[in-house]
């Protein structure tokens, strides 16, 4: 996979133009991408600020010192300098370059007073502790940058820029495939362990006999007019696992499960109205919105279900319930018929055979 280095051009500007220009054709010609003041206004807080979010991005840094200390902010510290500070405090690698023959260099690219001077020399020993070669040319410049940093891949290898394209190789590949199985395992895990583990119910919450309250409202027309009564049943817990317990085999949406109780519940109060066949039309009954929660919260606590783990389209926004292992038993207990060892049913073979009609 082929990666492109990117590499931080530090220098004074104006002396040093050539030899920037030398460095920059250097690392085009070795795949590299240049970074530098050129693609940044003049030299301010804020540039500074913008410049330490590109050398940090860089993977190298080069600096070139000339003839001059540079532009200084209000300390009295070059922007130079700081660059180069900063790139030594995060880590990145650094090559120098000064110039071999300091006394050669015209006067219009040195400092003109003595207390610039003497700043210059003083930044030129910090340079030189680390790996530093001296150049007498631009010429020189661009190959000594090509052998330095040659060696600088070889013993301090970085991350590099990958072509978009370039990126998927067969081992990130295989790697995000691992990724999304151990993903999915633990999404697993965690569905399993949402619907609880246990094989019984918890029983120091109500259950079995014990009743619970609904409230409910009943409508209807009675005799041509529309009423609405309030009202209550008394249900065992048992008696509302035995009924909502079948639809949530499978995941069943809890507008589902509404129905089914509230059409059971328009059962029973039909049965303790007397006469409404021919008094009562179109009539419904509603469970109320705390009476349904109180059931789901119980039905949680006793461990008999727990909320759906398949996925679904995004404008379902219904809620899911589903049976847990210990609400799938108990409800195979409630529902299931033993068996009477005192009953033989009787086989096909033992019935005496159909008998035709004579014509």
């Amino acid at each position: 996979m082929e990666r492109r280095h990117q590499v931080f051009i530090s220098s004074t500007f104006v002396d040093l133009k050539e030899e920037r220009k030398e460095i920059i054709q250097t690392l085009l010609e070795m795949d590299c991408i240049p970074a530098g003041m050129e693609m940044f206004p003049a030299a301010n807080e804020d540039q500074l600020t913008l410049i330490k979010g590109v050398i940090d991005e860089c993977d190298y840094y080069l600096i070139v010192v000339g003839g001059r200390y540079g532009s200084i902010d209000e300390a009295g510290i070059s922007y130079t300098e700081q660059e180069y500070d900063y790139a030594v405090s995060q880590g990145i690698p650094v090559m120098g370059f000064v110039p071999s023959n300091p006394d050669l260099i015209p006067q219009g690219k040195t400092d003109k007073n003595d207390a610039a001077a003497a700043k210059l020399a003083e930044f030129k020993a910090k340079v030189q502790t680390k790996m530093t070669k001296e150049y007498s040319s631009p010429e020189d410049l661009g190959g000594k940058v090509a052998r330095s940093l040659s060696q600088l891949r070889k013993t301090h290898p970085r991350p590099g820029w990958v072509r978009g394209d370039q990126a998927m190789t067969p081992e990130v590949r295989a790697e995000i495939a691992e990724l999304k199985a151990a993903v999915a395992r633990f999404e697993k895990e965690q569905a399993e362990g949402s619907a609880g583990s246990a094989e019984t119910i918890d029983e120091t919450f109500a259950h079995g006999s014990e009743t619970i309250e609904l409230s409910l409202i009943h409508k209807g027309y009675y005799s041509y007019k529309h009423l609405e009564e309030q009202g209550t049943l008394d249900y065992t817990w048992d008696d509302l696992i035995e009924l909502l317990g079948p639809f949530m085999l499978d995941e069943a949406p809890e507008p589902v499960l509404r129905k089914t109780l509230n059409q059971h519940m328009l059962h029973d109060v039909q049965e303790d109205v007397e006469g409404w066949e021919n008094h009562w039309s179109n009539q419904a009954v509603e469970i109320s919105d705390r009476s349904w929660g109180s059931v789901t919260v119980q039905l949680r606590a006793l461990g008999v279900i727990s909320t759906g783990s398949k996925k679904r389209t995004v404008s379902d926004k219904a809620v899911y319930w589903k049976l847990t292992p210990a609400g799938d038993r108990y409800l195979v207990a409630l529902r299931a018929v033993p068996h009477d060892p005192n009953h033989a049913p009787k086989r096909l073979t033992d019935e005496a055979p159909p008998t035709i009609a004579a014509q």
